[in-house]
């Protein structure tokens, strides 16, 4: 069973509806914005603010299975040449919507915000 579905599932049946509907839309927006910069032929590395946990992969497990181990990831783009091309912060715990709390102000970065705005908006207009 998906870990996330388990703690959402979780959640429910302790009459918290809220708490699983934020953790199944965080979970939703963090995974679309891994699986864009894996699509743009990217790489990512993840420091979950203690150490890094993962180092310039393109594996879409094993960065996913990296997130939520703590309070806040930030999730670093490389490029194959494994230059550092930007990085997303995540925090856990608010909204929901609002897990992207700030990234590179660089044309790349607003590319890949950009993409998933539409699904951000949508998210926020429903919470």
């Amino acid at each position: 069973m998906d870990e996330f579905k388990k703690y959402a599932d979780q959640a429910i049946e302790r009459g918290e509806r809220k708490l699983a509907k934020r953790i199944m839309i965080e979970r939703r927006i963090c995974f679309a914005l891994i699986k864009q910069v894996l699509a743009d032929g990217h790489a990512l590395s993840v420091f979950d603010s203690e150490e890094w946990t993962v180092k310039s992969s393109r594996d879409e497990k094993l960065i996913r299975a990296a997130l939520f181990t703590t309070d806040g990831d930030e999730l670093v783009v490389r490029d194959l040449d494994n230059k550092r091309l930007g990085w997303f912060q995540l925090t856990y715990g608010n909204d929901g919507y609002d897990v992207i709390g700030d990234y590179t102000a660089n044309e790349y970065c607003q590319s890949v915000y950009d993409r998933l705005e539409p699904m951000i908006t949508k998210m926020e207009t429903t919470a």
